[in-house]
């Protein structure tokens, strides 16, 4: 395989129809076999599977590269309009979000990692969004088909799900009562970020009864929980919630003949 027929691979996975901005080829290669993927790659791993003899590295997270964040961020508009909230409040519940990101975009070192990929003549690329988007429909899948159902159980379904059995991080309910019986639970993971109160605010008020998140910011969790301590929050945890897509996308991978290291959960791959 080459890069992008890889990235063709992650699109038509996720149904994405083209490259998302935080997603990217940075350095193209062809006769792909040896693949070393971390969730956080730099320096240290670009010089190390140069030095093993690797073909390609693949990141999920941008390497402090891919700026066109807010595109991928307004995917949270895309979620909430799609569940019948009126797009004037989901573009509000974003505004603010899209401000920062735009701002704190001008501080990236995005030469360091990409520089060094050059130099060394390594392949590499990340795949952030479309990775999400696995993980996101996955898990929003895994939990449609148990509701309507206490949140224990919402819960007990997301840890059943590869990673989780494997990671000292569960899914955790953060907030509201494990007892709660909801017929609604929207998984807000693939547009970038989490987001925040503003976000959780909007799909509270419109009657959604639980949130699932990857993470949340605790200045953010402490304004939403004194809002709607009536509603419930579940955080699947950063790490497994990446390596739940990710799993599935190198699975593939491998079918087709890829040689995978993977930095976490190397066994479940």
């Amino acid at each position: 395989m080459n890069t992008q027929e890889i990235m063709q691979l992650a699109l038509k996975m996720s149904g994405f129809d083209e490259v998302p901005g935080d997603s990217a080829i940075y350095r193209a290669g062809d006769g792909i076999r040896r693949v070393l993927f971390g969730i956080d790659i730099g320096v240290e791993e670009l010089v190390w599977a140069k030095e093993q003899g690797y073909d390609l590295v693949i990141a999920h997270h941008p390497p402090n590269a891919a700026l066109a964040y807010g595109q991928v961020f307004r995917r949270h508009v895309d979620f909430m309009v799609s569940w019948g909230i009126p797009k004037d409040e989901a573009e509000a519940a974003v505004a603010d979000k899209l401000v920062d990101l735009q701002i704190s975009s001008k501080t990236e070192n995005f030469t360091r990692i990409l520089g060094m990929a050059r130099l060394l003549d390594m392949p590499f690329m990340n795949i952030h969004a479309p990775i999400d988007e696995i993980t996101r429909k996955t898990i929003q899948s895994a939990v449609d088909k148990v509701l309507p159902a206490p949140m224990h159980r919402v819960v007990d379904v997301i840890n059943a799900l590869d990673p989780f059995p494997y990671s000292p991080v569960k899914a955790e309910q953060i907030m509201g009562d494990p007892d709660l019986v909801v017929d609604r639970a929207p998984v807000l993971i693939g547009a970038f970020t989490n987001g925040g109160y503003d976000v959780a605010k909007v799909w509270y008020s419109h009657g959604i009864p639980a949130l699932i998140y990857m993470h949340v910011n605790p200045a953010d969790f402490r304004k939403i929980k004194s809002e709607f301590s009536d509603k419930a929050l579940v955080l699947t945890g950063h790490m497994p919630g990446d390596y739940v897509g990710a799993l599935i996308f190198l699975r593939e991978l491998k079918k087709r003949g890829l040689q995978i290291t993977c930095v976490g959960f190397e066994d479940l791959v």
